[in-house]
């Protein structure tokens, strides 16, 4: 079997603080292809808690449509890649100048 990364608990806010491996870093490091990307999330822990798995506990999430994706995509089925972004709100963009 070919194997393939899922790459899990990714947070685009740290690995742009340095703080954790980007994900052109990591397929540079292993250069294998990317089946997936998992965002960081705490649906993925409350899911853990209760015992179900995230697609199931809540199939909307980003974590749970990731895993979805990622099978399809192991199955052969085409389907298109989401990098998730550290996105700013509004008012993060509003709010986000600091002072010198």
């Amino acid at each position: 079997m070919e194997k393939h990364l899922l790459l899990t608990r990714y947070d685009p806010a740290r690995a742009t603080r340095g703080e954790m491996l980007t994900v052109d870093d990591v397929l540079e490091i292993l250069s294998i292809p990317l089946l997936g990307i998992v965002p960081e999330s705490e649906e993925v822990l409350r899911a853990s808690n209760v015992g179900s798995p995230i697609i199931l506990h809540n199939a909307e999430s980003a974590p749970a449509r990731a895993y979805a994706d990622a099978a399809k995509r192991l199955c052969g089925i085409n389907v298109p890649m989401s990098i998730p972004s550290a996105r700013k709100g509004f008012f993060d963009k509003l709010l986000g100048r600091r002072a010198a």
